[in-house]
Formats: C-alpha cells, sequence, structure tokens
C-alpha cells in the first residue's frame, strides 16, 4: 500500500482543518461592537439624579443649569458638596445627605419607568443585523444593574453590560473604554459609540472609537468637537452612514 491508498483520508482531515480554520477566523473577526452609556440612554441618571436634587434644595429653585454647573462630573458624595457650596445652601454633611440623593436614584431604577426606548431598540436592531456585539456601559452598583437587566431583559435583546464603576461615576473615562475594548477583543477604529455627554465623547475617542454625540438638556451646551456626527433625535439614526464611512476610511 502506498502513500497515493490514503490520499482520500488526507484530504478529509486537511478539509477538516480548513473547515475549522474558516470558522475560527470568522469568529475572531467578529470585533466590531456599538457601545453606549446605558447609565443615561436607558438608566436616566441624569435626570433621576436632577428631580432628587429638586427635592433635597426644595427651598432653591432649582434648574437644569444648576445641575450642569454642579452636577456633571462627580459621584453622589462630591455632588452634594458642589451643590451646596456653590449654592450656599447647607443640608447636612455631604456623605449623609448624599445618601438621600442614592435612595432617590434607587428609588427611580427600581420604579418601573426604566425601559430601553424604541428609538435605542432600532439601532440594537441595526448593530445586530451587522452582527454586532452591543455593549452598554454602566456604573450602576451591581445588585441594581442586575435586577434591572433581569426586568429589561437585556439579555433577550442582546445588549450585554460592562460595568466600569460600581459607584455610580458620571460618566466613563478613556481607560473605561480602553479596558472594555481589549476585554471583548475589538477593533475600536471599526466599533461605534453612541454618548450623551463632552466627557464621555472625549474619553470614547480617545479609546479610537468613531463617535455619535447625542447631548440631553444638561449637556447640550457642551463640545462635543470630534464626533462623527452630534444628533438631536436617535429617530432615523442610521449606524451604516457613519460605520462604513468610517471603516472605509480607517
Amino acid at each position: 500500500m502506498n502513500i497515493y491508498t490514503f490520499r482520500p483520508y488526507f484530504t478529509l482531515i486537511l478539509e477538516v482543518h480548513l473547515n475549522d480554520t474558516a470558522e475560527k477566523s470568522a469568529e475572531e473577526t467578529q470585533t466590531t461592537a456599538f457601545i453606549f452609556e446605558f447609565d443615561h440612554l436607558v438608566a436616566t441618571l441624569r435626570d433621576a439624579s436632577y428631580e432628587v436634587l429638586q427635592s433635597i434644595f426644595d427651598d432653591v429653585e432649582l434648574t437644569p443649569v444648576h445641575y450642569s454647573r454642579f452636577g456633571l462630573s462627580m459621584g453622589p458624595h462630591k455632588t452634594i458638596e458642589q451643590f451646596q457650596n456653590g449654592l450656599g445652601v447647607k443640608k447636612g454633611q455631604p456623605k449623609k445627605v448624599s445618601e438621600e440623593l442614592v435612595s432617590g436614584i434607587k428609588m427611580h431604577l427600581e420604579s418601573g419607568n426604566v425601559q430601553v426606548s424604541d428609538l435605542l431598540r432600532d439601532i440594537i436592531v441595526q448593530a445586530r443585523e451587522r452582527n454586532m456585539k452591543v455593549i452598554g456601559m454602566t456604573s450602576l452598583p451591581p445588585q441594581a444593574r442586575d435586577a434591572l437587566a433581569d426586568r429589561l431583559d437585556l439579555s433577550g435583546l442582546g445588549i450585554d453590560l460592562y460595568p466600569f464603576s460600581k459607584d455610580l461615576e458620571p460618566y466613563p473615562r478613556a481607560d473605561a473604554w480602553l479596558r472594555l475594548t481589549k476585554d471583548y477583543e475589538l477593533v475600536a477604529s471599526n466599533c461605534i459609540s453612541l454618548t450623551t455627554s463632552a466627557q464621555s465623547c472625549k474619553s470614547s475617542i480617545t479609546a479610537d472609537i468613531p463617535t455619535i454625540s447625542f447631548p440631553d438638556v444638561f449637556t447640550t451646551f457642551q463640545d462635543f468637537g470630534g464626533s462623527v456626527a452630534v444628533v438631536d433625535t436617535l429617530e432615523n439614526l442610521k449606524l451604516s452612514t457613519y460605520l462604513d464611512h468610517e471603516i472605509a476610511a480607517s
């Protein structure tokens, strides 16, 4: 029996190897993602914080301008400190008063008011149709995060939550975006993010992620320079418009 007798066997082994390699290669090329700020696009933490602060500082006519000035860049403890100093109104020790703020936010998260909007769902569908991972960045504490994920059936929507903090931080910094791309083995320049503040926008851009900015009433005045787009509404937002251009240019 010579080597030619074994040709079919070697051919079969080669075909299996090539198929396995192709499947592995396909998996490895799934390195794109739609990444968004879950805390503000779904959990609406800024709106919730603003409402709680209005109740805490009920003797002051609190406006979105006050929140923009004192409440955008710090966690709950520092936020209360900033408000008390900025408004000249003392409500107690910042740590103690901040517990009221955190308690109010928890009530908001548990109230059933938090939902994934139809407009965001449409964008998520667009991302999944392109075989992209969908990742929401969050600073919600583990218990609140898990409860919300279950109630909203985020796994059913194909949404992963990426905890960049456990302390209700207002936005993910550059190192958080970089860690995320590393943990998911993403090609950052082929992804796209949706952010709501200048800080998050700049951090995302620093991580080499093309960034769409969607300001809210508290951040609309900020500088979103470097974004691939700044939009006033998520209606009719097509990821392909930006993804195809960015990937082609990279």
